[in-house]
């Protein structure tokens, strides 16, 4: 381990905005080149403070492709947490409302870079517990219902090179481009998205926290949610969370 360390505030700002643009980017990762101009931190200070965030594990670099990703340590930080997510417990009470007045699941989902994650589930009374096997996984932006909330929170120009870098796995799932903008027009539009597929639907609702954004969505399958009735429980989010 190294023998010295960035110190003062302004270090560990640049430290945790380079942690923060790995984990947006954890897929492809970042070279050194594109670190420099995304942080807007001068090549030798980034060279420093990677070296030191490598020697503790919180980024690793690809050998082959020599971009960073979030390490093994930070990983590890985060999922010490699972138990109870900070955010979570700042919405639960919010959650558990939403599950009474509709009677169907309400989800929290939160993006982790091209991917959003199902952080937890309330239901009340508990109607599908099938639903309870989706928390703790993640699906594409878009090809959830929060997580196409979530994906209505980036630009049209965001969104398209998001598209581009995982254009194989929305056509596995015979979703284009286009279809993808016009769900995400119609949210933005409305102030939640709206989805429906394989025997469910639901509606999803996307709002700013410190760390960046999350969605709450209300899931149902499609025989109990239709469409009337989405557009009910999205005017509903938008109550209790606005």
């Amino acid at each position: 381990m190294s023998t010295s360390s960035p110190t003062g505030v302004q270090s560990l700002e640049r430290a945790f905005t380079l942690l923060s643009l790995l984990a947006d980017n954890h897929v492809d990762g970042l070279r050194m080149d594109q670190l420099v101009r995304a942080a807007g931190i001068s090549r030798p200070t980034i060279h420093r403070m990677i070296s030191f965030l490598v020697d503790l594990h919180y980024i690793e670099q690809d050998v082959t492709t020599r971009a960073y990703r979030l390490g093994t340590a930070a990983m590890l930080l985060g999922l010490r947490t699972m138990s109870r997510p900070p955010l979570v417990a700042t919405y639960l009470l919010t959650m558990r409302r939403l599950a009474r007045r509709t009677g169907e699941g309400v989800f929290m989902v939160v993006r982790i870079g091209d991917y959003s994650y199902n952080l937890h589930l309330e239901q009340d009374p508990p109607q599908n517990p099938a639903l309870q096997d989706l928390v703790g996984t993640t699906r594409l932006l878009g090809l959830g219902i929060g997580s196409l909330s979530l994906l209505a929170t980036m630009t049209d120009a965001e969104i398209r090179r998001h598209y581009a870098r995982q254009r194989a796995q929305y056509a596995a799932s015979n979703l284009s481009l286009t279809r993808l903008l016009t769900g995400v027009e119609r949210g933005r539009r409305l102030g939640y998205t709206l989805a429906a597929g394989l025997g469910v639907a639901g509606v999803g609702y996307a709002f700013e926290v410190p760390s960046g954004y999350a969605a709450i969505s209300v899931v149902s399958s499609k025989a109990r949610m239709p469409l009337a009735r989405r557009h009910e429980f999205g005017k509903l989010i938008k109550q209790e969370i606005g």
